[in-house]
């Protein structure tokens, strides 16, 4: 007798224990179930705000920016919810699409995206008209004047159908392919360190790049793959800073050198 009444006791105890437990759960559900409604309705509230909604997106920095090829990166993002926009895939398309890494996007609240371009260096110059056109490597706009104001650039000449353009926009030239085989030669001497003894690269009417050193010594290329071919030629002599010597590099594996009077 004392054994049942022993075990019903403990029956007992253990229900209500069990009882407790359930009713713990299931106000535990009912909290987070709570907490989820009114967040979800303060976020849906947040993601539905007017206020927060994108409706600019500047560029600062650097005035030669192609804005243009950037509306096509961030068009889209007008009107969305500034909270929502991916920032790093921002940036990687920015920096894709204006080949550079130097950029960085931030948020200006409530509602402005902010697109900061790192400075990019003229590589050259070109003549348009009566101005002085600087250009990049991807021969965009980085300063026009009215005069050679820095000498230190080489000019690139010959190149016709020069379109004067205003900064941030992209050179554009009937001539373009050779505008940009005579960038890729420059920079090519800019890595190397020895842009500075160029004064400048001159595409001829005989289909030709005469590159002219400013100590008078020039060195006659057929196109980019022959330049190539013959970079550490051209770099060995650059960096001995030989004077007065016209050097054709057109045959392969052959320099033909004369003294220039």
């Amino acid at each position: 007798m004392k054994d049942e009444k022993k075990n019903l006791k403990i029956s007992k105890t253990l229900k209500r224990r069990k009882r407790r437990r359930l009713a713990r759960r299931i106000a535990a559900i009912l909290i987070v179930a709570a907490i989820l409604c009114v967040g979800g309705f303060y976020l849906s509230r947040v993601l539905t705000d007017a206020r927060l909604k994108v409706k600019q997106i500047e560029v600062t920095g650097n005035p030669s920016a192609d804005t243009h090829l950037l509306d096509q990166v961030t068009g889209s993002l007008i009107g969305q919810n500034i909270l929502t926009v991916d920032m790093n895939s921002l940036s990687n398309q920015a920096k894709k699409t204006l080949q550079t890494d130097q950029i960085s996007v931030y948020k200006k609240w409530p509602d402005t995206l902010i697109i900061k371009v790192g400075q990019v260096e003229a590589l050259g110059a070109v003549m348009a008209g009566n101005r002085v056109i600087y250009i990049d490597q991807k021969a965009r706009v980085v300063n026009r004047a009215d005069y050679l104001t820095n000498v230190n650039l080489p000019i690139i000449s010959g190149i016709k159908g020069v379109d004067m353009l205003q900064k941030g926009g992209r050179l554009s030239s009937s001539s373009r392919e050779k505008l940009i085989d005579a960038l890729d030669i420059l920079s090519d001497l800019q890595d190397k360190g020895l842009l500075d003894r160029i004064s400048e690269i001159h595409w001829t009417k005989y289909n030709t790049y005469r590159i002219i050193t400013k100590n008078n010594s020039v060195f006659e290329v057929s196109g980019i793959d022959n330049f190539k071919k013959n970079e550490k030629y051209i770099e060995t002599f650059l960096i001995e800073n030989r004077s007065n010597v016209e050097v054709d590099l057109q045959i392969d594996h052959q320099a033909i050198l004369k003294n220039r009077s």
